[in-house]
């Protein structure tokens, strides 16, 4: 497998790689499906749970930090556009936000 041929080879990881063995394939996951469902049930978006659990990881922050803002990014797109489907969008609203949101 990848992980081991890299192990054989002396791969010189980074800070902040993720290092694939047999044990995180299946931990990280698992923790990650959880941390999806209570943050579902919490009604967070992804990216806040999951940012602070990749941190825990050992991921570089920069990356944890970009990883986190695209998992909220799509979060934000879902509920939007849920809103707009069942017509409780109000357009002012939503236009001070996307002009606070682009400059913030």
């Amino acid at each position: 497998n990848k992980f081991k041929d890299k192990v054989r080879v002396k791969y010189p990881y980074v800070e902040g790689d993720i290092q694939w063995d047999a044990r995180a394939t299946i931990i990280y996951p698992i923790i990650c499906m959880l941390a999806g469902f209570f943050a579902g049930m919490f009604g967070v978006g992804g990216g806040i749970v999951k940012g602070p659990l990749m941190l825990a990881m050992g991921v570089h922050p920069s990356v944890s930090s970009a990883s986190s803002a695209c998992m909220i990014l799509f979060t934000s797109f879902t509920a939007t556009t849920s809103f707009m489907v069942f017509g409780l969008l109000i357009p002012e609203y939503a236009a001070v936000c996307v002009v606070v949101g682009f400059f913030a």
